[in-house]
């Protein structure tokens, strides 16, 4: 059985690792998934009512509570250089964050419980989410109201890491990931030339000692027990080597665990901007809020370590990260549980010679369908 299923498993990673398709373009991935599940015993489609993605559920043999499982399809925009002979086949697309696998292992589950559905108390919903690398795909799922629909009581996911070996997971209850912001300032001053800047009102020097100010709002106005990332990734201004510009443009990042850090810091940034408009200059500040930090239950992370350690697993602490992950989105509605699968490979994910060790795709499809098992038991 377990050969079978891993035969099962590798052939379904393979197929998904050489179409890797963008996010809320997965069409071909969408349908693909959706053939699989068709033929998969004890599994029905449901209408996820967006373009991509597919959302499907088993229904046990008594009524009992609801617990999804979900796992990203989206790729990202990178030309593979990882030398696998199931490389991708559409070329600067590739699977180098994990998605084909937890895909697949969402699959595997499916292949699992579908089969057991006797034995089951209770709905499981299997959503395979697109869009998570980009255009905010949880709160997308979020806003078709599947929550409210199917009435989920419970959600699990997990995520590769390259850094731990097969056979290991890393769960922690509390903050996993970190909220995702991003902001832009827009420093207008007046244009003229590079030789007489009395003439005009330098926007430059103004947008410099900003990219200092912010980093001061982390090491001064933030607790320092609280964490709190702001990077300014991009600092553009001018046009030519003698002319001094009219405006600057500042862009980067803000990541934090703490909703209320997360509003401290948006309003010292907004302060800043209004200083620099004492000065005469005109400040354009823009918030563009991201996912929210990834916050685990306690109870459901507990449930995973210790199905973990019963399916054989090596377990560890997860300390929390400064990426983000969306499937906060849907803490945000109802208790949740993410955790990591450790997955082998040198090359850390958005790398282009990112791999993970199938080998992996067995356990991780087994202990999934273990934990929702388990939390159905406990709903």
């Amino acid at each position: 059985m377990a050969e079978e299923l891993q035969t099962y498993l590798l052939e379904h990673f393979q197929w998904l690792h050489r179409h890797p398709e963008l996010a809320l373009k997965e069409y071909e991935t969408t349908n693909y998934v959706k053939n699989v599940l068709k033929q998969t015993e004890g599994v029905e489609l449901l209408n996820l009512g967006l373009d991509t993605g597919v959302l499907a559920k088993i229904e046990g043999k008594e009524p009992g509570g609801v617990v999804a499982i979900r796992a990203d399809i989206d790729a990202l925009p990178i030309l593979e250089e990882s030398g696998l002979s199931y490389s991708s086949e559409n070329d600067g697309c590739m699977h180098a964050c994990g998605h084909d696998f937890h895909t697949t292992a969402l699959l595997g589950v499916a292949k699992l419980l579908g089969g057991e559905r006797e034995h089951i108390k209770g709905t499981v919903i299997l959503l395979f989410q697109p869009a998570e690398e980009a255009e905010h795909g949880g709160e997308k799922v979020v806003n078709t109201g599947m929550f409210e629909k199917y009435k989920i009581e419970k959600i699990f996911g997990l995520h590769t890491k390259q850094n731990m070996p097969v056979g290991t997971i890393a769960i922690a209850p509390g903050p996993f990931s970190a909220a995702v912001d991003r902001f832009l300032y827009t420093v207008k001053g007046m244009g003229c030339h590079g030789s007489a800047p009395q003439t005009g009102l330098d926007p430059i020097p103004a947008a410099a000692r900003l990219v200092g100010s912010l980093q001061e709002i982390v090491s001064r106005r933030i607790s320092p027990t609280e964490t709190a990332v702001i990077s300014v990734t991009r600092f553009t201004s001018g046009t030519s080597w003698n002319i001094i510009p009219e405006t600057a443009r500042l862009e980067g990042t803000v990541r934090t665990f703490n909703p209320k850090v997360r509003e401290q810091i948006v309003e010292l940034m907004q302060a800043q901007a209004e200083g620099l408009e004492r000065e005469g200059y005109q400040v354009e500040f823009t918030w563009i809020p991201g996912c929210p930090a990834t916050n685990n239950d306690a109870e459901l992370a507990e449930l995973v370590r210790k199905e973990a350690m019963e399916e054989g697993f090596h377990v560890t602490l997860q300390h929390p990260e400064m990426g983000g992950e969306d499937f906060s989105c849907y803490q945000e509605l109802v208790p949740g549980a993410f955790f990591h699968v450790g997955t082998g490979g040198k090359y850390p994910a958005h790398n282009s010679k990112f791999t993970v060790d199938p080998a992996a795709l067995l356990g991780a499809s087994k202990l999934m369908s273990e934990i929702v098992k388990k939390a159905l038991k406990a709903s």
